[in-house]
């Protein structure tokens, strides 16, 4: 079948991108606790967040560490590639943060750098190779949220939402608030910055809603209704990239939401997704899931992206974006998922519990059956004139 595959590139029959698309999809249809590698994390809390190659977890005990996810610290029984952390901030630390750290973020442009917020309502800019406090800001409330600007040349603001209403903007620059984003009617739960405009960026509350900002101007430019709604506008892009996905999570009425292109979407135990030129919700029909609604949830998408992963209790599910219905479920965690991290170049995912455990799930080997199934099934999806019976 995967002879047949390459068959069909050399030929031109099947374009390079589709060939590339077909092969990440089918590792990742395979995707399974990986035997082969495993995080030893020093965590004594609930892991809260997960962040890119150089893996940045925050953890509920006020902790932050960093893990090598290329290269492994030390080998057990031959083959189980074990990573330990090679930075740790904790309460121990003389800067370190008393509560709760509800999110960790790299700094964009590399990571000499990266921001943690906590519940100590302090918001700490830290060097990574000193491990030290470069710069702090104290919020007015409880930190849930803190996002930096992935394309920004001409500012290097932090926004924060907080137990307060407003988002505030830190400018690392000046080491001073620059502004604040008044609308929401309750605590700011989830922010992120879109990634074609270094000035739009994107608010969800405990109030329900969820507002788009430019910064450069007062009051926000679009609030997403519920009450609006349109059938239709629902392509499958099979050609996007990763640099026009960003997920994130709320509180309440959106616990969950994920943005791609001009495409949103938002869960409450049920998922929607919405035409943001318009700010219609397009109707899709997702199949249920059952969300915790206490804290953010950190979701993840495939880079096609045809697949979201959404943390569902103790549980992860992977569903189809396009067509709503539930792809995969993965479990190995005991208490609750807080947040998924799917890494493109590692083609792996991370999961972080409750039970304060990071879990790798990684493709499986091409040689069993399962992966030409599913190479089968996704070739098929591409090139449809094409039919196989089940010894092809």
């Amino acid at each position: 079948m995967w002879c047949e595959a390459v068959r069909w590139r050399e030929h031109g029959e099947l374009g390079a991108r589709r060939f590339e698309t077909a092969a990440r999809a089918s590792r990742t249809a395979s995707l399974a606790l990986s035997n082969r590698k495993e995080f030893t994390t020093p965590h004594n809390g609930a892991i809260n967040s997960l962040q890119r190659r150089y893996l940045l977890s925050g953890a509920s005990d006020g902790s932050a560490a960093i893990f090598d996810v290329q290269n492994a610290t030390e080998y057990e029984a031959g083959f189980i590639a074990k990573h330990r952390s090679i930075l740790l901030v904790d309460k121990q630390h003389e800067n370190g943060h008393k509560f709760v750290v509800s999110m960790a973020v790299w700094y964009p442009v590399d990571t000499g750098l990266f921001v943690t917020a906590s519940f100590d309502q302090y918001v700490k800019v830290w060097d990574t190779n000193s491990t030290q406090v470069v710069m702090d800001f104290k919020m007015p409330g409880k930190v849930y949220s803190a996002a930096m600007s992935p394309i920004a040349t001409t500012h290097m603001l932090i926004a924060t939402g907080s137990a307060d209403v407003q988002v505030h903007l830190c400018d690392i620059a000046s080491g001073a608030f620059t502004h604040t984003l008044s609308g929401h009617r309750d605590g700011i739960m989830s922010l992120e910055w879109s990634t074609s405009s270094e000035w739009i960026l994107m608010s969800g509350g405990c109030d329900g809603a969820i507002r788009f900002w430019d910064i450069r101007r007062a009051g926000c430019f679009l609030v997403l209704d519920q009450s609006r709604s349109q059938l239709g506008r629902r392509p499958p892009f099979l050609e996007g990239t990763s640099d026009k996905i960003w997920c994130y999570g709320s509180f309440e009425l959106f616990t969950t939401f994920i943005f791609f292109k001009d495409l949103l979407c938002t869960a409450e135990d049920r998922q929607e997704l919405w035409d943001i030129d318009s700010g219609c919700n397009t109707l899709v029909n997702f199949e249920a899931m059952r969300l915790q609604t206490s804290k953010p949830l950190q979701l993840a998408v495939t880079e096609d992206p045809s697949l979201v992963f959404i943390p569902c209790m103790a549980s992860i599910k992977a569903y189809n974006l396009w067509s709503g219905m539930t792809f995969q479920t993965f479990r190995g965690h005991y208490e609750p998922v807080n947040c998924c991290y799917c890494s493109a170049q590692e083609q792996e995912l991370y999961t972080g519990s409750n039970d304060m455990q990071i879990l790798v799930w990684s493709p499986s080997t091409p040689a069993g059956a399962t992966f030409i199934t599913t190479v089968q099934y996704f070739i098929l999806q591409f090139h449809p004139k094409y039919h196989f019976d089940k010894d092809s």
